[in-house]
């Protein structure tokens, strides 16, 4: 509910700045591309791609040299599957701001998507190397991704850890390690790492359905039954409750 309270505070501002804009005369052009970029990430996180995408190419045509506006724009390509032009933004919000680390992040995110893991860790490196990059555990965590992808489980640990090392409760690289723990069938390993993210996040709907898999895995087969119904039972995420039905059926 606040999060919504807060969309609707952001699409009004615009709309404030609009209208007084207008009744104060011609607007200038670092004045109309924020209004439509605050229009466009307000579209964006309301899941409204479409007039998101418009919104932000009216802005990127007022302000061409605006990095958040670039990035913006990058992130609506890419949740529209667009690779090329996710790149082609995110490239423009990095050529205008080369030590701007969230859209080196998201050119990474970007290649991962395309499987070109190596130049996704280069980039993951540059958006971690800054010093006054607020969130470098997001690009550590990347890293290991890319590296997982790769099967290269030593430097996939090591880019976990690092993560972990600025952000000790952020769950997504504790589940990946689980997930090397898992792949090297070093189970119990797995099991006391999916149970501890469970103890902590219990809304964390992968980890239990990872659980679930190990104990399938260790022959442990009304532990793995419990954790496929909390999955159907809890979980927001369509796609898991269908897996967890799928793995329920095969172990009747």
């Amino acid at each position: 509910m606040m999060l919504r309270h807060l969309k609707l505070m952001v699409f009004l501002l615009a709309l404030s700045l609009i209208a007084s804009c207008v009744s104060t005369g011609k607007l200038k052009k670092s004045e109309e591309a924020q209004i439509h970029y605050r229009l466009g990430v307000s579209y964006l996180n309301e899941g409204n791609r479409v007039q998101a995408l418009q919104e932000l190419l009216k802005a990127v045509d007022f302000s061409p040299k605006d990095k958040d506006i670039h990035n913006a724009l990058g992130l609506v390509y890419l949740s529209l599957d667009d690779s090329n032009k996710a790149l082609e933004s995110f490239t423009a919000a990095i050529t205008v701001a080369p030590d701007f680390s969230e859209g080196h992040n998201n050119l990474g995110v970007t290649y991962l998507s395309l499987e070109d893991y190596d130049t996704a860790i280069e980039s993951f490196e540059k958006a971690a190397s800054n010093p006054m990059y607020s969130t470098p555990e997001m690009a550590y965590n990347n890293i290991g991704w890319a590296y997982y992808k790769k099967k290269d489980y030593i430097k996939a640990m090591a880019s976990y850890n690092k993560a972990l090392k600025y952000a000790p409760a952020y769950a997504m690289p504790r589940f990946n390690m689980g997930l090397i723990y898992y792949d090297q069938k070093a189970y119990r390993t797995a099991e006391r790492e999916f149970k501890r993210l469970i103890k902590e996040f219990p809304a964390f709907a992968e980890a239990r359905q990872k659980l679930g898999l190990t104990y399938i895995k260790m022959n442990k087969r009304d532990l793995a039954l419990k954790e496929f119904n909390e999955v159907i039972n809890t979980s927001q995420n369509n796609t898991l409750r269908v897996e967890a039905e799928k793995y329920i059926e095969l172990l009747k």
